[in-house]
């Protein structure tokens, strides 16, 4: 008989899980995915609006050294053969689903005018995810590629070398955008930085930007070697918040106070309990990401999905999964964990199903031209329930929708093996006789913590170089507080399906963290945020589009696209555009903070015997909230089940506490 395995969230990290289970070459158990609410992705899920608009939780853009999450991907849309099975779906291939994103911007919130230093980083013929190695770098490796860096600049340890003028682009209307001046030559990783940066004489600004970048390296370099990190690993260092390790390695207050710094904690949601006077980041990580993110990048250092996240990552997945007969069951709320008499294992998994399916399975797919996509709101054609559903967010930890009925899986006769794959932030709801009854767990969901974020998008009748910003392919931090990261999504307009009179030519989005004491205080959290919103684009958006500018002061509301707003005017067109207040317990951010690495568990140190852990928040070696981190958990959690271990060799640095190796 098959072994069962039950799979609690279809997140990233249980969809993971479900596709190393499933492998062909496998053990193949038998798998089934419980999922709350009609749509997959967990914090990553995005659906279809009006016009087929694409609305994400947040801003997503994937890293060129996620190897594991496009390795899965890749292996994805091999399996599916659209150009044989779909010929008509406009996106064939994994290449087809994402672009190079070279373009990075830090925002010079304490500099006079409106301006950003924009860098383009070469790219190359290398591609993410590719066949598995042992070439994967070593501390002592990226200490290396560090120095030729620095060597490339003609500096030393001893004595950082003399910055040279580089441009900035600037956006303010009193200051004449400069022409960027791409790399002509070198595709190498170790003069990425150097070889991205625009080169305009007798630009101070801009050279402090270089100063500041070269002096941050000069410290981390000479930290590494100073705190014997590559014997010791980066995790020595995690009890420290990264700005506390570089100050004590000689950093000034103007580097640490830089925009490349600031960059660090807002890409990352770094600041405890959303507070912006708190910024905490553990140091090892930080250190880690940062030489992933720099010195180990294949083909482009970010890339961009061409449509939503759930078009290009999670339908794809969902059918290539049911392709090899996993099954899903949507509606199904996890409500309890309940353990056996000795404590062991987990005999009984509470659920409620939400909706009752007309059929044997929901399906939970749309095509909107022709792509496969998740929709915005349940599909009532296949439910019993009526319009009144749809008043009601069943994706919602709080929502009040009358359940449809209970559902009681019984270990031995619905599962063998439990794999929790919800985020961290509901294991207080969920797991409440393992928290009476395991230390570590209770110190787990103490010390892990995760933070709120928002998060709005824009469409815009006006493209973005007639709005006056010049790195249309960009994604910038330091645009200001609430909303610090923004991040172009013009590239996903060719598969919205809007009119052609109403049709955008710009989308972007915006995100930040949202502070616990705004969130409490809140009646509703999402009217917070617009509020934010408009006050941030009134404020700072002609910051980044001049042509947005209004002429007596404010922002030009006149330009968003407002479908079915009719005769709406001024600054309501904002409601109709989309934003969000991820305060939901499954929604929030998990933070990785000083000294909180080893009280996260690994996905085989549930205690229970039946019982594994997947996602980015327990210790899969690249303890950050992140796609890549998510994929780890969900393969470890699939390994331990089947028993496999992979060649330690391969483990880039990502080695948990535990024994677990990550592929």
């Amino acid at each position: 008989m098959r072994r069962r395995v039950a799979i609690l969230g279809g997140g990233m990290a249980g969809l993971a899980a479900a596709w190393r289970l499933s492998d062909p070459d496998g053990e193949r158990p038998e798998v089934t995915v419980y999922q709350r609410g009609w749509r997959l992705g967990g914090k990553g899920a995005s659906s279809r609006g009006p016009h087929g608009r694409i609305e994400e939780h947040g801003l997503h853009v994937w890293l060129g050294f996620y190897d594991n999450a496009f390795r899965l991907l890749r292996a994805c849309y091999e399996q599916l053969d659209r150009p044989g099975s779909d010929p008509g779906c406009p996106i064939q291939r994994w290449r087809d689903a994402f672009v190079p994103a070279s373009s990075v911007g830090l925002g010079r919130t304490g500099d006079a005018g409106s301006s950003f230093w924009v860098a383009d980083f070469p790219e190359s013929d290398r591609l993410p995810g590719g066949p598995l190695g042992t070439d994967e770098p070593t501390i002592t490796d990226f200490l290396e590629r560090g120095l030729a860096l620095l060597g490339r600049f003609g500096g030393s340890l001893d004595s950082p070398p003399a910055p040279t003028p580089r441009a900035e682009l600037t956006t303010s209307p009193t200051h004449p955008a400069q022409r960027r001046r791409r790399a002509s030559s070198g595709t190498e990783l170790l003069s990425g930085a150097r070889a991205g940066l625009r080169a305009v004489s007798g630009n101070d600004a801009a050279a402090r930007r270089t100063a500041e970048l070269l002096e941050l390296l000069t410290t981390m370099l000479r930290g590494t070697i100073a705190d014997r990190l590559a014997i010791r690993g980066y995790n020595a260092i995690d009890h420290l918040d990264l700005r506390e390790w570089l100050l004590a390695h000689g950093a000034s207050q103007a580097a640490l106070a830089a925009p490349i710094m600031q960059g660090h904690y807002d890409l990352s949601f770094a600041y405890e309990e959303g507070d912006p006077a708190r910024p905490r980041f553990a140091a090892g990580l930080a250190l880690h990401l940062t030489m992933k993110m720099f010195f180990d990048y294949k083909g482009a250092l970010f890339w961009k999905m061409r449509a939503g996240m759930g078009d290009v990552v999670f339908a794809p997945l969902y059918q290539a999964l049911r392709e090899r007969g996993v099954r899903f069951r949507f509606f199904h709320r996890l409500d309890h964990l309940r353990l056996a008499p000795d404590g062991r294992s987990v005999e009984e998994v509470d659920l409620a199903r939400q909706v009752r399916v007309r059929g044997e399975e929901y399906a939970p797919l749309i095509r909107v031209g022709g792509l496969p996509v998740f929709p915005d709101r349940p599909n009532l054609s296949q439910l019993d329930a009526g319009q009144e559903l749809l008043r009601y967010d069943l994706e919602s930890h709080g929502c009040t929708w009358p359940d449809a009925e209970r559902v009681t899986l019984a270990a031995g006769r619905d599962y063998d093996a439990l794999v929790l794959a919800v985020s961290v932030g509901m294991v207080p709801h969920t797991c409440g006789e393992l928290l009476e009854a395991d230390e570590r767990w209770r110190a787990m969901v103490e010390r892990v913590a995760t933070v709120g974020t928002q998060a709005f998008q824009l469409w815009l009748r006006a493209d973005e170089r007639s709005l006056g910003w010049q790195a249309p392919a960009a994604t910038v931090t330091g645009c200001g507080e609430p909303f610090d990261t923004f991040g172009s999504l013009s590239q996903t307009l060719a598969f919205e399906t809007w009119p052609e009179r109403e049709r955008p030519l710009t989308a972007a989005s915006f995100c930040g963290t949202m502070p616990e004491a705004a969130i409490a205080a809140a009646a509703d959290p999402r009217d917070l945020v617009r509020s934010a919103a408009e006050r941030f684009l009134d404020r700072r958006g002609a910051g980044l589009w001049p042509g947005a500018a209004a002429a007596g002061g404010g922002f030009r509301w006149d330009l968003l696209c407002a479908p079915g707003a009719g005769s709406v005017a001024g600054r309501e067109r904002f409601g109709t555009q989309y934003w969000r207040a991820n305060v939901d317990p499954s929604d929030r951010y998990v933070l990785a903070l000083p000294g909180s690495g080893p009280f996260r568990l690994a996905a085989d140190g549930s205690g229970l015997d039946n019982l594994y852990l997947a996602g980015d928040w327990i210790d899969n070696g690249l303890n950050a909230g992140c796609i890549e981190s998510a994929v780890l958990g969900g393969l470890q959690a699939a390994n331990a089940i089947v028993g496999r271990r992979a060649d330690d060799g391969t483990s880039g640095g990502y080695r948990p506490r535990g024994a677990l190796a990550h592929v």
